[in-house]
């Protein structure tokens, strides 16, 4: 009898394969089962050790013994007459089934129910979770088992710093890959620029609150590209994985190898792909090597959110379409850098709609399951006034890209700025916090949902936050003078953070065209024009300029010069426009001169929403709107409509804090006043003015039809006073620290 017959005969091969699969449903459910218990790590090592061990163990007994009637017996001490290997056979054959049906039941129910993953932000958060979010602290604490990883930022290993972008661009891809993983959550890309470099790897674990990381290095030589990856345990700092990808430098392979990480790191962190997933993964975006470069490019310049770097991003992303006319994402992220155009550089709304809505329409004409490119075609739809659409195409980008922060912030916003839903969008930003709590911009984004919901020192701590982390980001620091201004009262710091604002961008309209407005507030009007004509010298075009120099040349009392500024602001009429409406100043102006049919008509033309008859819609700001609407409608006659307008803007006002950018200022004292209930109206302005209401008090209060009848009055009279003997005190300061050198330096804007 030959061997191997001899094997089967003695059962080896069937010990063997029962052993096999009993020790690894054994490994499985330990690896589930002993950290429940708070079990260490070495006790889960020593019992797989034990179970390799075991298996020689079980073959030489299943060659050298025999089970028998009379029980186990050495082989060569049984007959072969008398020998029942034929029956316990069978007997094992139906063990080893049972087994691999345990198996079988043990994966489904590890895969599908120990690890099901929630969905990400279907619709909205309910109004319980952002009360709950609301409270959570700042900072997460990692937990070890969940399925969560930081890609820290690559080693550039060519040797050249000339590669230095490309290995940046290899890093933020492969980061963006496995992104797409709902099963997973995935630390964004700012936050890994911000790390300590002399962090260990289980303090950047606690830092970022992940369980893994994935480090790694790009070596770029000729024709040849190397990327070498490692993932990381981070408690144990153990390798679970490693594996170095040599080929041929094109743009199918670096695809290819990027996909082949994702899906490595997922199956190492056992993570199941959907295959929508799967067929995300699998796409090869361009195989135009120099067109994938000039995207990346354009990817960096885009991160850093200044009027400069957003210009450049342009061109790249224009390079990379001319090359690769097919390459949808080049498409989506041209079309984003024309909306940040919007916030960042002034552009007309418009303008950078045109051009980016069909560089979205032919992306998705591409590839419909981009949610890069869901994400911008739902502020555009945001700016078209379509909400409804908006909110479905942000909910679809998030399916898609569901560690997006970018998506969560272009959403959250929305919420709050359009739909005046705060709790919502404090729930949102904390989650990108989550993702990515280095990040100035999201630590920001916290702090303006907080103040919005008169949250204020709250507010301004994640505000302090934000500048701990990123010193130069101009939007926070606009924030934080903000909260001084509007907020706190005091004007020298206002001044202060706001010229940080300006040098932190020189390029941008919006932070010179607020201080010039802050200007006009204490009365220095020498200083509100050099700010507001720097404005409209940086951005022509911008709402925030145009509209900045309508309000200079109401201060001067030049309104009809001014009216070309305003118009020019109306027809750019962003969504996210804030404080004042050229709308209303334009309209106040046709009531003065007895045009009220004209009036009317301007405000049917830019907020119908308003007139609808019974049903006005209210959005989050435009109650301003609709108490100044109600003044020209009381003297069209349509009394009815004006009442409804008033009521409801009583209604919204109750929901929100008297300061602040999103406060309700005196529209309290507008609708009183509009009611004919002066008594109401004075104590409501006194409160005001005691809770430390000032911004734009002398528009408001002196020139405003809307308070008109409270003119005359003495004690209407004696606020002003007190408000005028304020701003004068505040000035004083500012000029003295202006004389003390406590203001920082702004550089001059560069000759054309």
């Amino acid at each position: 009898m030959s061997f191997i017959a001899e094997l089967k005969r003695r059962k080896v091969f069937r010990i063997g394969a029962a052993y096999g699969i009993v020790a690894w449903l054994l490994v499985e459910v330990a690896s589930v089962v002993l950290p429940t218990f708070g079990a260490p790590d070495w006790v889960m090592k020593v019992f797989t050790f034990l179970v390799i061990l075991g298996f020689p163990l079980a073959l030489i007994i299943a060659w050298a013994f025999e089970l028998t009637p009379e029980g186990i017996k050495r082989e060569a001490a049984v007959d072969r007459a008398e020998s029942i290997t034929h029956k316990t056979g069978r007997k094992l054959d139906f063990a080893i089934i049972g087994f691999l049906v345990l198996a079988v039941a043990f994966m489904f129910f590890d895969n599908y129910v120990l690890e099901a993953e929630p969905e990400t932000a279907e619709v909205t958060a309910k109004s319980e979770q952002a009360k709950g979010s609301a409270e959570q602290a700042p900072a997460a604490e990692p937990d070890v088992r969940e399925k969560s990883i930081a890609v820290l930022l690559f080693d550039n290993l060519s040797g050249d710093a000339a590669n230095e972008p490309f290995t940046k661009g290899i890093h933020d891809d492969i980061l963006t890959q496995i992104s797409k993983i709902r099963a997973l959550k995935v630390i964004a890309r700012i936050s890994m620029e911000r790390l300590d470099p002399n962090l260990s790897i289980s303090e950047i674990g606690t830092q970022l609150g992940v369980a893994t990381v994935l480090e790694g290095g790009v070596q770029r030589a000729g024709d040849r590209v190397r990327i070498n990856v490692q993932l990381i345990d981070c408690q144990t700092e153990a390798h679970l994985w490693a594996e170095t990808y040599d080929r041929e430098l094109t743009a199918a392979n670096i695809f290819s190898i990027q996909s082949e990480i994702a899906k490595t790191v997922a199956d190492a962190l056992r993570a199941t792909l959907s295959p929508e997933e799967q067929d995300q993964l699998a796409t090869v975006p361009t195989e135009n090597l120099a067109a994938y470069e000039a995207y990346i490019l354009g990817k960096q310049r885009m991160a850093k959110l200044t009027s400069a770097a957003l210009a450049e991003a342009v061109d790249y992303f224009q390079q990379a379409i001319e090359l690769d006319p097919n390459f949808a994402l080049a498409y989506v992220e041209l079309a984003n850098s024309y909306l940040f155009q919007v916030g960042f550089s002034g552009f007309p709304q418009d303008e950078m709609i045109a051009k980016a809505e069909p560089l979205i329409e032919k992306a998705l004409e591409l590839d419909d399951r981009s949610g890069e490119a869901h994400a911008v075609l739902a502020r555009i739809q945001r700016a078209r006034a379509d909400y409804e659409g908006a909110e479905a195409t942000f909910q679809r980008a998030l399916r898609l890209n569901p560690n997006s922060v970018a998506v969560y912030d272009a959403y959250a916003d929305f919420l709050r700025d359009t739909l005046g839903r705060h709790e919502e969008a404090l729930a949102l930003h904390r989650k990108i916090v989550e993702l990515n709590p280095l990040s100035a911009d999201a630590l920001n984004g916290v702090g303006q949902d907080l103040a919005a919901l008169g949250r204020f020192d709250e507010a301004l701590s994640w505000n302090e936050k934000s500048f701990e982390v990123d010193p130069g980001y101009s939007l926070n620091l606009w924030s934080i003078g903000c909260h001084h201004w509007l907020i706190s009262g005091e004007y020298g710091e206002a001044v202060r953070w706001l010229r940080r604002a300006i040098a932190a961008d020189p390029g941008d309209p919006w932070n010179s065209a607020h201080l010039g407005r802050l200007f006009m507030d204490l009365g220095d009007r020498d200083q509100a024009e050099h700010w507001i004509h720097r404005s409209i010298e940086v951005g022509p075009e911008s709402f925030v300029a145009n509209q900045a120099m309508l309000l200079l040349h109401l201060y001067r009392g030049d309104e009809a010069a001014g009216l070309e500024y305003g118009r020019k602001a109306v027809e750019t009429k962003p969504d996210w426009a804030l404080q004042v409406y050229p709308v209303q100043l334009i309209g106040n102006h046709e009531l003065k001169a007895g045009r009220t049919s004209e009036a009317r008509a301007l405000y049917e033309e830019n907020h119908p929403e308003l007139l609808r008859e019974g049903a006005p819609r209210f959005k989050n700001r435009n109650y301003r709107v609709a108490i100044d609407l109600a003044l020209v409608l009381s003297k069209t006659g349509e009394q009815e409509q004006a009442d409804l307008l008033l009521n409801r803007s009583s209604q919204r006002i109750q929901t929100l804090p008297r300061l602040g950018v999103d406060g309700y200022g005196v529209a309290d004292v507008q609708i009183y006043a509009l009611r004919g209930d002066k008594r109401k109206a004075l104590s409501a302005l006194r409160q005001a003015i005691d809770e430390g209401w000032r911004g734009f008090w002398w528009y408001l209060l002196k020139q405003n039809p809307i308070l008109e009848s409270l003119h005359s009055e003495p004690e209407f009279q004696a606020m002003i006073a007190e408000i005028e003997a304020d701003m004068a005190a505040q000035l004083a300061r500012v000029r003295e620290m202006q004389s003390n050198g406590e203001l920082p330096s702004i550089p001059e804007l560069a000759a054309d």
